[in-house]
């Protein structure tokens, strides 16, 4: 991963796309979502429109994080490998631990009943993400190629499963974009 066109798109794919399920592209709000998650926000969720609520939120909120990490990113676009494979790493550290929170925050969010394994394989693969995030950034810190075009290459299928099961489940905040 020593040459950077393949280091810009690790990074790339990583503040982009990332989030299919657990957080991140959309930036549509809607009044009724916002006015139900604060609503539900000190009661147990009872129903499938109240999870999708409060996710939403977290989502939003990861987004609003994101994106000086997404600025950042595109200011290594013209350097070269030497000078901009630390800073891939450190960006790509901070997207994984902005990610394992608002994933923490999902995963305590109470379930609607008859959803609770739908919800836990989003998380699931929502956790594959992040992993898959950190491995491409193993890859470019230690410039193995091959680990790292293997750990895009999860990251997109992760991302490609997730995306249809947020969208599937009513998530429209939530689900990544490539």
């Amino acid at each position: 991963m020593a040459d950077r066109p393949r280091a810009a798109l690790g990074l790339a794919i990583a503040m982009t796309t990332f989030g299919a399920a657990g957080c991140g592209a959309s930036s549509t709000q809607t009044t009724a979502g916002s006015a139900a998650s604060s609503a539900t926000a000190s009661k147990s969720i009872a129903t499938r429109a109240q999870f999708i609520a409060r996710a939403e939120s977290i989502c939003r909120k990861l987004s609003s994080q994101e994106k000086p990490l997404k600025a950042s990113q595109e200011a290594l676009k013209g350097l070269p490998a030497a000078s901009s494979n630390r800073p891939f790493v450190s960006l790509a550290d901070q997207l994984v631990a902005l990610t394992r929170t608002a994933a923490g925050q999902l995963r305590a969010l109470p379930r609607p009943p008859g959803d609770t394994g739908k919800i836990e394989e989003l998380l699931t693969i929502y956790n594959e993400e992040a992993t898959d995030v950190s491995n491409v950034a193993y890859a470019v810190a230690h410039q193995e190629s091959s680990v790292g075009e293997a750990a895009e290459a999860a990251l997109k299928r992760s991302i490609a499963t997730n995306s249809g099961l947020a969208q599937g489940f009513g998530l429209q905040d939530c689900i990544g974009s490539e």
